[in-house]
């Protein structure tokens, strides 16, 4: 069987891009920040096999209409424990509203609100994973800010 024909090879393919390959656009935003795939998935067949017979919901992949999900868990590892399935819709929607926060920056002697951690990471030449490690393991910045996503 040539695997490129099945229904799913593109969905396989396109995450291992994202992880490994350098010149992918996407890599910036998994492989360069940590994120990968379980040693099992990068075995075509055993992704497979686990889609269709231990994946809850893994039938819904065969369409267009669901995608494959790691963050719903809060992992960096594409695997069968951290991956649901949700809807494209669901999924894209919740990518928007995660860069719409607004991010609280506070300091001994500051205290600003940014419209976004794009801005806040430009404006304060932080790189956007690191002010997204500060807010998650609640932790200052080794420039001595705090931050939080504001309401």
């Amino acid at each position: 069987m040539n695997i490129k024909k099945h229904p799913l090879y593109y969905t396989w393919a396109g995450l291992m891009a994202r992880c490994y390959v350098k010149s992918n656009s996407h890599y910036k935003y998994y492989g360069a920040k940590g994120v990968t795939v379980d040693g099992r998935w990068h075995n075509f067949k055993n992704f497979i096999e686990d889609i269709d017979h231990h994946l809850e919901n893994g039938h819904l992949l065969y369409s267009n209409k669901y995608q494959l999900d790691k963050d719903l868990k809060g992992k960096r590892i594409y695997s069968l424990g951290n991956c649901t399935v949700v809807s494209a819709e669901e999924n894209e929607a919740r990518a928007r509203e995660r860069q719409k926060k607004k991010v609280l920056v506070m300091s001994d002697n500051k205290r600003l609100e940014f419209e976004s951690l794009a801005e806040t990471s430009k404006i304060l030449n932080i790189p956007r994973s690191s002010i997204i490690s500060c807010i998650r393991r609640n932790s200052q910045h080794k420039s001595g800010y705090n931050f939080k996503y504001s309401s």
